[in-house]
């Protein structure tokens, strides 16, 4: 169909003719058709079956034509209308609709000559006298405007082709009917499919609920206002699927400043967001990695300055007093004084030292703990009586009870002293002339609780947070003393952790003391089941009966600690002290072989390792093929690495638990 051939919307134009249409009434009022002329190019009369009765218009002296000569032949055949195959059809259409008393507008082409043509706008008008049908008609030139709507169209479509290629959706929201307008690519965009209409209510829908809000504060603003709006937010698919999209436009209010309509263009910005989203965390890591670094560069500076400080401040004593001792003379109570100066300031120094090998070894995972069963009460009242003399120097009071002088714990005694020396000593350290330090042990069915308690200068709330940190020293605020690394509590913490326990601080408070409290799993030994209570738990018993198990452990307290729990849970257990006493304890059970083997690790002469190894390479009549569990202080992932190497099927870390290790032989006996 020629495109031209197609009523159009009204305009000003359109109302001109149609008025003019109804004015054609000769009989009402009675215009000159030197007027017509002047308005329309033709104009004229026809019959209901389209043949010409009248036909007049300047336009004929451009085609060089007489009008008149077209009276009596079939309108829609003429020459004007030969411009395309389809015009002729659609003014027979045209003039059939209007006999049949339809007011008809229609656009078609009318054909000057060979090279030229004008876009005119037909109107046909059914006059009926009720004895016969005839139609009035009039043309009126419409080349301009055809052309500039044909500019516009072309010009949309071009935007619209543009916004497509640019992957941007383009959309038109009608406030006052309600409805929406979008493209294609605005469907795919919201998650809608092309070929259903967009409504408020699926867009509203398709909101992420997080972004909901934001979005309608933009758009509400932009009604109100009339003012352009630009919001990035997230939408979901129907699929559950998160996608990132910008929209931007404006809001258009009437002459009252009521919103009729929005318009606006979407397009996706997922990859964007997610490329944004990747620098940000990459630079987050970066500036982490920074900030460590400058962290670390600051710890080192510290800590250097630290360690020469305090290293320096006693030697400084000992190099003095000794140049005194061996270039003057000195009473005796003066050379006494020089002495014990020098006693102290070598223990000071010792004790640094100490916390320096100490942090390494934590440091670098080599720090070896012996576990055994321990009384947790003597380790205590070793450390009260060790810090007796330094409370007794400032006058404070050291009081030390406890619920129960037989509570044991899996652990190494020496460092044990060592966590409650530091907290102890820290507290009197820390408490004034005159002052008190309570240490109190008590005791539950499956923890011990030691608590350390002063009324000192207490611990600011900032600084509580950092208390178990390294190089922590206080709060210089409240406290002139800075003697120290301050690795001491650090130290503690961690050797507490190493025990399956946990250390806590509080204070309420500068000036109102502090309290620290450790938790230890408590344990129950032989001497304490021969009163009644039992090391394992009752579910483990006899589920390893007629299990024979070789236990491998140098340490004399924790093998018996782990023959008795074995054997409790119904196992017969030989145990060795070495492993050429393990080997020799194959070597004689050829004929009753142990079901498993459970062996330390860190052993004198040949450690655990070795014994595995050696056992391997044994065939299986001579127990090359028996499962082992490694028991080992060492948690690390290196270790239990080694261990599976070597050829153990389980690696238990100590103080172990009586449940999980009877599970861990029952599982590598399958």
């Amino acid at each position: 169909m020629n495109e031209y051939a197609r009523p159009l919307p009204s305009s000003d134009v359109d109302a001109d003719l149609m008025n003019l249409n109804a004015a054609m009434n000769p009989i009402s009022l009675n215009l000159t058709e030197e007027i017509f002329e002047d308005i329309f190019v033709f104009f004229g009369k026809l019959s209901a079956d389209g043949i010409v009765k009248s036909l007049r218009g300047k336009v004929f002296e451009r085609t060089n034509t007489d009008p008149n000569l077209l009276v009596g032949q079939r309108f829609s055949e003429t020459v004007y209308w030969q411009s395309s195959e389809e015009t002729s059809g659609i003014l027979e259409k045209a003039i059939a609709d209007a006999a049949a008393g339809d007011n008809i507008r229609q656009v078609l082409e009318f054909r000057i000559n060979a090279d030229e043509k004008l876009l005119i706008e037909l109107v046909l008008n059914p006059l009926s006298d009720g004895a016969k049908t005839e139609i009035f008609f009039c043309a009126a030139d419409v080349t301009e405007r055809e052309k500039e709507l044909e500019f516009h169209k072309r010009r949309s479509e071009q935007l619209l082709y543009a916004a497509e290629n640019a992957d941007m959706g383009l959309w038109f929201l009608d406030l006052v009917e309600d409805k929406v307008y979008s493209t294609p690519k605005c469907n795919e965009l919201f998650g809608v499919p092309a070929d259903k209409p967009m409504t408020l209510l699926s867009i509203a829908d398709t909101l992420h609920p997080d972004d909901r809000k934001q979005v309608e504060t933009a758009i509400l603003e932009s009604q109100k206002f009339g003012k352009d709006y630009d919001a990035e937010f997230r939408i979901l698919h129907s699929d559950g699927s998160v996608h990132w999209i910008a929209t931007k436009g404006k809001t258009f209010l009437d002459s009252d400043g009521k919103p009729i309509n929005m318009m606006g263009v979407v397009r996706g910005i997922t990859e964007k967001k997610t490329e944004a989203e990747k620098l940000s965390k990459i630079y987050a890591r970066e500036k982490k990695a920074r900030d460590e670094a400058e962290e670390a560069n600051r710890t080192k500076d510290f800590f250097l300055a630290i360690v020469s400080h305090e290293l320096r401040s006693p030697l400084n004593a000992i190099l003095g007093w000794t140049r005194i001792l061996l270039t003057r003379k000195v009473d005796e109570d003066t050379h006494r004084n020089a002495l014990e100066t020098i006693e102290r300031s070598a223990r000071s120094q010792a004790k640094l030292i100490e916390d320096l090998v100490d942090s390494a070894r934590i440091a670098s995972g080599r720090m070896r703990l012996e576990f055994r069963p321990t009384n947790i009460y003597d380790v205590v009242k070793n450390v009260v009586n060790s810090q007796t003399p330094a409370a007794e120097a400032k006058d404070i009071t050291l009081e030390f009870r406890a619920d129960n002088e037989q509570t044991n714990v899996l652990g190494d005694m020496i460092r044990l002293q060592q966590v409650f020396a530091n907290i102890v000593s820290n507290s009197i350290k820390f408490t004034p002339k005159g002052g008190k330090v309570e240490i109190v042990i008590s005791t539950t069915d499956q923890k011990v609780e030691v608590l350390v308690a002063d009324n000192g200068v207490g611990i600011s709330a900032e600084t509580l947070p950092n208390i178990f940190l390294q190089f922590a020293q206080g709060d210089d605020k409240i406290s002139t003393d800075r003697s120290g690394l301050g690795l001491g509590l650090s130290i503690s913490k961690i050797l507490v952790e190493k025990h399956k326990g946990k250390i806590t601080a509080r204070s309420e408070g500068t000036g109102r003391g502090s309290t620290f409290t450790v938790e230890l799993p408590r344990i129950i030994t032989d001497q304490e089941t021969k009163s009644g209570s039992g090391i394992s738990n009752p579910k483990n018993a006899k589920r390893l009966k007629d299990v024979k198990i070789l236990i491998v452990e140098d340490d004399l307290d924790s093998r018996q600690v782990l023959q008795l729990v074995l054997e409790q849970a119904g196992a017969r257990v030989v145990a060795a002290e070495s492993v050429s006493d393990a080997l020799s304890i194959l070597d004689a059970s050829k004929t009753d072989l142990p079901d498993a083997i459970v062996s330390d690790l860190a052993m004198p002469e040949e450690d655990g390792y070795a014994l595995i190894s050696r056992v391997r390479q044994r065939s299986p009549d001579n127990g090359g093929k028996i499962p082992a569990i490694a028991l080992s202080a060492f948690a690390t992932d290196e270790n239990k690495q080694n261990a599976y190497d070597s050829g153990f099927q389980k690696y238990h870390t100590k103080p172990f638990e009586p449940d999980n290790l009877v599970s861990d032989i029952l599982s590598v006996l399958g």
